[in-house]
């Protein structure tokens, strides 16, 4: 049995990326992981101020907001799930946010099995062009390994994914697992 974190970068409560988050968590719990989804909207999260406040406080960041729970899970993950709709060319900013508040711990990353959910409202291209701050952020793990990618393209709107093939991609990646 594996800890499973799931960070869901999408502001839509039914958009294509959360949508698809379920149906991977619904794979892996069925194969018995315990996987947390978490979906950054629902969290309060601050912006880091950049004051390396963290550096000098053994890591722990002087805001006070649903983020060092958050933390405290991902330290406890073997295999993290980075979900994000792309927007303008780009992870969405809820994405960014969290990767930016990991700051406290970016030397202690951990040794994490990596998947990514993506979804996009045009082709790869897109997608494939996005992908700089989810790679730089992963390879600053101290090890890890990309196990599955699972791209939805020509999504724009909200729970365009239903009864589509990738509905049952994204419970078989969590199955598989």
């Amino acid at each position: 049995m594996k800890n499973i974190l799931i960070i869901s970068a999408s502001p839509r409560k039914n958009g294509n990326t959360q949508t698809l988050c379920e149906q991977f968590a619904k794979g892996a719990e069925e194969q018995g992981h315990n996987v947390k989804l978490i979906r950054i909207m629902d969290k309060n999260i601050g912006f880091c101020r950049a004051c390396d406040a963290c550096m000098k406080n053994s890591g722990k960041c002087i805001l006070k907001d649903d983020m060092a729970e958050i933390l405290d899970l991902y330290q406890k993950a073997d295999v993290l799930v980075f979900a994000t709709p792309v927007y303008f060319y780009g992870i969405s900013a809820q994405m960014k946010t969290f990767i930016d508040r990991t700051y406290p711990i970016w030397q202690h990353l951990g040794s994490k099995e990596i998947y990514y959910i993506i979804a996009a409202g045009l082709d790869e291209k897109i997608i494939n062009r996005s992908l700089g701050d989810l790679d730089g952020f992963v390879e600053h793990l101290e090890h890890y390994k990309i196990k599955g990618r699972l791209y939805a393209t020509n999504v724009m709107e909200a729970g365009k994914v239903k009864n589509q093939p990738i509905m049952r991609e994204a419970y078989q990646m969590g199955k598989n697992i």
